[in-house]
């Protein structure tokens, strides 16, 4: 009966934060709220249960054990609100409060947190712990005193003005002070949400830093271990072989990876193995007990067993310490802890209940752990290497049985994964299984040797770099495999996003498949195939919908018509990989039946699409055939000619400047108007008659008030950061509806729907498990 209680705690616990983490990240409801509705959902869900399963269930929990139940789940959403990311009253971010702050310039100084990252758009980036604040005049002059602050800031830096700073050192830096951005569209990045769970809530971009004088780094410090190991590994394997077997040895958070190997590995499905996890930890201590294991060591103590548990327990405790304490990392150490105890007590441990009992002890501590992906992902990849690699093996009986038990480790991580993947990232990985295969003694040996060519080099960097050497051929042979796979067709499957509940049912079937009787396991296989891709395959075929994204001043459009879906302007300046991108892997596109070249698009930008969504036809003025990606067929566009994409149709505008008409899916017309003064509006339009649309899009220029009755639009969607004011009002005064993309998000048009602003059909500023 004390295992059942402690499961039916834990498992109360757990539940609790799931709930008052869904109330409040996916219903949007402030913590608060949401910890006092979860709480009474427990009580709720408790006294259910006290009174109704103790009549069915004799051998159960009784009563008094469900109505403890519901008192941890209470616990459990209080510890949730306690620990809230929220910011202090003097945090830095309030400055923002005050309308005069953001955008003006300020001194703000405080202390180094970690060692300077760089960013994708090659800028120095920083956490930096904030104690004051000082303003400046619009001549950068210093006034006033400087106020005491608190809180983290996220300082972006001109590369060189990063070098060379250190964790703990006193700087001041000068620069701006602004509110991090909300995800303007579908599956963008949520930089707000990110900064938030680092307990951050402001960004800071820095001009120039200011080192306090008489500083010197510390004698001894886990950072430079690190860094004593990064260099050591890079001196003799240079880059990229040095950085993959570090981040490999130590996870990529203790070293700069370098971007395009990063992509590589997460479009390959082997992004677990950058980034130090359970396997990692599993290493450790399995090399640790295998030493201290070995006849020739064991005898030179009296006590072999407590010697083991000591030496695995250090090693885990300097492991976790020289990693940053990652959340998949204190999963794994703590259940490698209850392994040594176990072994120290002389009893078996029950995997599954130390999965429980670790995940507990780690949320008791970090209840905000609930809402990390990375935590999230370990958990579950470790409980299907629990409960599904057994029932794998069998069903793989018809292979060797060494192949069948290497087969099914990495099928039984990828499977349970999946759900989350797909609700997450809205990918599926299609040769991971077999590249994590044929890779694993590759990762087993460049992991261990990181792991031993790091220690030596602590004590002697020369030799660890000496010992690193012997793994150039194995970083180099594993780099070569991923990046052939990645060059693979289909490497990389764009699924769409799926709803939360089709991601617990996942999970719910899984169970069923796992525990469930055998011979129904056909059957559960091909229900987990209907719910996972059914909706996935009906919403791509049948969907109509038009969206116009925030793409800052350029103005690109996605128009998904079924199985045709067609893309109007790439974006320039990393758009498509920002924006375009993303959103074609959350609406489940990997083919473009045709893409328009206009005036917002570059060659570079189409490179990046057609490599992720290959594109069948390629149209374009004579002067975009220089920007046609390899594979696509070119189809000029003649000025004043209609062309017929699928369903839509298409008229190319050139006089002076290049427009575009489009009817879309045989109902709307859309004009996307040049950008022009409000001198050439009306020439332009008389030069092309009959150009009255139910929809203007253009970039939020000033129009003149002619130019808005002449083209009878209504509904205006300016592709720019803002409208100007005295245009907006004349559009208001005419009762059309304005939209602004990066004011409003990313604007869509469906039939049944009709038009959207992304910002305004979420349900909060931070949605759902983001």
């Amino acid at each position: 009966m004390g295992n059942l209680a402690g499961w039916v705690g834990a498992g109360a616990y757990c539940a609790g934060l799931l709930m008052v983490s869904f109330v409040v990240r996916h219903l949007g409801l402030g913590p608060w709220a949401g910890a006092a509705i979860a709480a009474l959902i427990s009580l709720g869900a408790a006294g259910l249960a006290a009174g109704v399963l103790p009549r069915y269930w004799r051998r159960g929990p009784g009563a008094s054990l469900w109505l403890i139940a519901g008192a941890i789940g209470v616990f459990a959403a209080l510890n949730y609100g306690l620990r809230y990311p929220a910011p202090a009253v003097l945090d830095i971010s309030r400055l923002l409060d005050q309308g005069d702050t953001a955008g003006a310039q300020q001194i703000v100084g405080g202390t180094v947190q970690e060692l300077p990252r760089v960013t994708r758009n090659d800028r120095g980036q920083l956490w930096l712990k904030v104690d004051r604040v000082r303003r400046l005049d619009a001549q950068g002059n210093a006034f006033g005193i400087s106020e005491s602050r608190q809180g983290r800031l996220y300082v972006t830096l001109p590369t060189g003005q990063s070098e060379g700073l250190y964790p703990g050192q006193k700087v001041e830096v000068r620069g701006k002070l602004y509110a991090p951005a909300l995800p303007k569209n579908p599956n963008a990045f949520n930089f707000r949400g990110y900064l938030s769970s680092q307990r951050c809530f402001a960004g800071f971009t820095g001009q120039k830093v200011m080192p306090e004088k008489g500083q010197s780094p510390p004698r001894w410090a886990l950072w430079q271990l690190r860094v004593r190991i990064a260099r050591a590994h890079e001196a003799r394997l240079d880059t990229p072989e040095g950085p993959l077997v570090s981040a490999m040895a130590l996870g990529r958070k203790a070293v700069n990876v370098p971007y395009d190997i990063q992509d590589a590995f997460v479009q390959a499905g082997m992004a677990h193995t950058l980034a130090a996890s359970g396997f990692h930890v599993s290493l450790v201590l399995g090399m640790v007990l295998a030493i201290m294991g070995h006849r020739a060591v064991s005898e030179r103590f009296s006590n072999p067993v407590k010697a083991k548990v000591i030496a695995g327990g250090m090693a885990l405790v300097v492991y976790v310490l020289i990693t940053g304490g990652q959340p998949s990392v204190m999963r794994a150490a703590v259940m490698g802890a209850a392994v040594l105890t176990g072994l120290l007590l002389e009893r078996s441990v029950k995997p599954l209940g130390c999965l429980l009992l670790a995940v507990t002890l780690l949320l008791l501590l970090h209840p905000d752990w609930i809402d990390d992906i990375g935590f999230r992902l370990s958990v579950m990849a470790t409980l299907g290497l629990m409960v599904a690699v057994k029932p794998i093996a069998d069903q793989l009986e018809w292979l060797p049985t060494t192949l069948a038990a290497v087969a099914a480790v990495p099928l039984a991580a990828y499977l349970w994964t999946i759900p989350l993947s797909l609700y997450y990232f809205n990918t599926l990985t299609t040769y991971s299984i077999l590249l994590n295969m044929v890779t694993t003694p590759l990762v087993m040996a460049i992991s261990l040797g990181g792991m031993v060519s790091g220690a030596i080099a602590v004590v002697w960097p020369w030799l660890g770099a000496q010992v690193a050497w012997l793994l150039w051929l194995p970083a180099h042979l594993l780099i070569a495999l991923v990046q052939w796979e990645v060059s693979l067709p289909g490497s990389a499957l764009a699924t769409g996003h799926i709803g939360l509940g089709q991601m617990f049912g996942l999970y719910g079937l899984y169970g069923l498949w796992g525990w469930g009787p055998a011979r129904r396991r056909g059957l559960v296989a091909l229900l987990i195939a209907l719910v996972a891709l059914g909706p996935l395959l009906y919403r791509g075929a049948t969907l109509s919908q038009v969206t116009v994204l925030a793409a800052g001043q350029d103005a690109v459009m996605v128009v998904q018509d079924g199985r045709s879906p067609l893309v109007i302007n790439s974006g320039t300046d990393k758009t498509a990989f920002y924006t375009v991108v993303p959103f074609l892997r959350q609406a489940g596109i990997n083919r473009l039946t045709g893409a328009i070249h206009g005036d917002d698009s570059d060659g570079e930008n189409w490179r990046t699409i057609a490599e992720k969504a290959p594109i069948r036809k390629f149209y374009g003025a004579s002067t975009a055939l220089a920007a046609v990606p390899v594979g696509s067929q070119f189809q000029p566009l003649i000025p004043a000619q209609t062309q017929s994409i699928g369903r839509q149709r298409v008229q190319y505008l050139q006089e002076g400047a290049r427009g575009l008409r489009l009817d879309l899916m045989n109902r709307q017309s859309w004009l996307l108007l040049p950008k022009l003064s409000p001198e050439q509006q009306m020439p332009w339009l008389q030069a092309h008659p009959g150009l009255q649309s139910e929809v203007l899009w253009w970039r939020g220029e000033a129009l003149a008030a002619e130019v808005i009755d002449e083209i009878g639009a209504k509904v205006a969607i300016a592709s720019a950061r803002d409208i100007d004011p005295n245009t907006e009002q004349l559009l208001r005064d005419r009762d059309i509806q304005v939209f602004c993309t990066e004011r409003d998000g990313a604007v869509t048009w469906s039939p049944h729907r009709g038009y959207q602003a992304y910002l305004a059909t979420r349900p909060r500023p931070i949605a759902a498990l983001e």
